[in-house]
């Protein structure tokens, strides 16, 4: 519903005393007290600013030129008086927000609106053939942006993280006397404000004509955009956008429920939808790298590879942490505490548990892709990768295949056939008792190993490298099972080292990745 606020001037101050008073020729101060509401669609609040421009009918000059009046919570008012000639008409302009740099000739899109949409609002005002007066002036604020209301039906089973406005224009030219607006080429793309939680998202563009798209980020790191016809947007128009959210697509659909903003109809679809899985965000510097928002050290050791110091931490677009071991899950939290028992808070220091394809990043492995995975990159970082046999006997020397022992691995200690932790830790590179999600076969089920030495718990624990041991099938050749190479310590009362064993691809182990050289 519109709502309409008036222009008052404030009657002059007249003396208290007995005897005639002069009258002046001028009524005093310019107030102004406006009309419409802001597109936060609320009134004018005290302290919000306008500049006013007022030029005498036949004038070369302006009488005031951007003067700032301040709303007070009925008017506004400020030190602009009005001329000594009552008989002479002028032509008033004004505009919202102030700016001291002078009457705004162009308009710069707000591209982040996620804090809310008053910083990028912008309203006109015009009145011509006003007379000096002890009454009201009334003018009309109008606003000259376009306003797009996005209803959303989320259906995905993910979080809405973000919806933008792509596609309008990056700025305009004002013309603040003709109230008039002239997109620029240029475009850009507005982020909206979630006004209700999960449901509505506004946002103030440039209007002019715009083939517009509906981007909308959800929590499984997936993007959903629609593209949106052709349309002129009118300056003024609200246009409200109902969009109903799929697990794999978007459907559009479009009204003109209008309040307090001009209804200038509905904003159609064109084409097809299209979904595709957000990049990860990561990078790398000296000593450490981040990785999805989380940071992580890195170490740079003397078999002339860079390895990551911590277990990682990251959880797949889609996945969930499962606090079940008995859960074939993929990813599980650590149980390395006296209960025995998962918590996501030990997560924060001793990383996640993953099995092999989780780790590869793919979502089976079978007899017959089970040897492909050497060296892939998985769920590390772009130019990481999952460590192969090679470097990890490189790094530590010994392992149980004793075809693979190197004993010119810079870590390698023959005496206890394998690494120092004391070593490796002074190196940079200590290693973290995380426990182990344990499931020998396929048919097994899983449970977690949490043993326990002087006090620490999780000792037993595994590191999982991409190099494959074996495959295991039945007599009908059906998978049983497949081994890959992991880094296991050995931390009890006669020794205190790491090495490399066979681990389970079904099991729960730490991930460290490697760089690629």
């Amino acid at each position: 519903m519109k709502r309409y606020l008036t222009l008052a001037l404030a009657a002059l101050a007249f003396a208290a005393c007995q005897h005639t008073a002069e009258p002046e020729l001028a009524p005093g101060k310019v107030q102004v007290e406006p009309v419409i509401t802001k597109a936060t669609e609320v009134n004018f609040e005290s302290g919000d600013r306008i500049g006013l421009t007022m030029t005498k009918v036949n004038d070369t000059e302006a009488y005031a030129a951007n003067e700032c009046l301040t709303f007070d919570g009925a008017v506004f008012t400020g030190e602009l008086k009005w001329y000594a000639d009552a008989y002479s008409e002028a032509d008033v302009y004004a505009y919202y927000p102030y700016s001291a740099e002078g009457v705004p000739t162009t308009y710069v899109a707000v591209v982040d609106q996620t804090e809310g949409m008053a910083q990028a609002d912008f309203m006109a005002a015009s009145k011509e053939g006003v007379l000096p007066t002890l009454n009201a002036i009334t003018m009309v604020f109008k606003h000259m942006m376009t306003k797009i209301v996005v209803n959303v039906d989320n259906q995905s089973g993910a979080a809405v993280e973000s919806v933008v406005i792509a596609g309008s224009a990056a700025s305009a030219a004002l013309d603040i006397e003709a109230q008039t607006v002239t997109a620029a080429a240029e475009t850009a793309d507005v982020a909206a404000y979630e006004a209700t939680a999960g449901q509505v998202w506004k946002a103030i563009i440039v209007p002019g004509t715009a083939k517009l798209q509906l981007v909308v980020t959800l929590s499984n790191g997936k993007k959903v955009t629609q593209p949106l016809a052709e349309m002129t947007l009118k300056s003024g128009g609200q246009y409200t956008i109902n969009a109903r959210i799929l697990a794999d697509n978007m459907i559009v659909s479009a009204s003109g429920e209008i309040e307090n903003w001009t209804d200038e109809g509905e904003i159609g679809f064109e084409g097809e939808g299209t979904t595709e899985e957000l990049p990860v965000e990561f990078t790398e510097y000296d000593g450490y790298f981040v990785y999805d928002g989380v940071e992580y050290k890195t170490v740079a050791l003397a078999d002339g590879n860079t390895w990551m110091a911590e277990n990682l931490r990251f959880i797949p677009r889609g996945r969930t942490v499962s606090s079940d071991p008995a859960e074939d899950a993929g990813i599980w939290y650590p149980a390395a505490n006296v209960d025995k028992v998962a918590d996501p808070a030990l997560a924060e220091t001793l990383g996640l548990l993953y099995d092999a394809a989780t780790a590869f990043g793919v979502e089976e492995i079978t007899a017959e892709n089970a040897g492909t995975f050497e060296g892939c990159q998985g769920i590390c970082p772009a130019g990481w990768h999952i460590p192969t046999v090679t470097e990890m006997t490189g790094l530590v020397g010994h392992s149980s295949n004793s075809a693979l022992v190197n004993t010119s691995a810079p870590y390698y200690d023959a005496t206890i056939k394998g690494a120092s932790l004391a070593v490796l830790t002074e190196a940079g590179w200590p290693w973290q008792f995380a426990s182990a999600r344990n499931k020998t076969s396929v048919t097994g089920n899983g449970t977690y190993m949490v043993t326990n030495y002087n006090g620490i718990y999780g000792v037993m624990s595994y590191v999982i490298g991409s190099s494959l041991h074996q495959v295991k099938t039945d007599a009908d050749g059906v998978l049983t099972n497949v081994q890959y190479h992991y880094f296991m310590p050995l931390y009890n009362a006669t020794n205190e080292k790491v090495s490399v064993a066979y681990g389970n691809f079904l099991a729960g182990a730490s991930v460290r990745c490697v760089k690629n050289k």
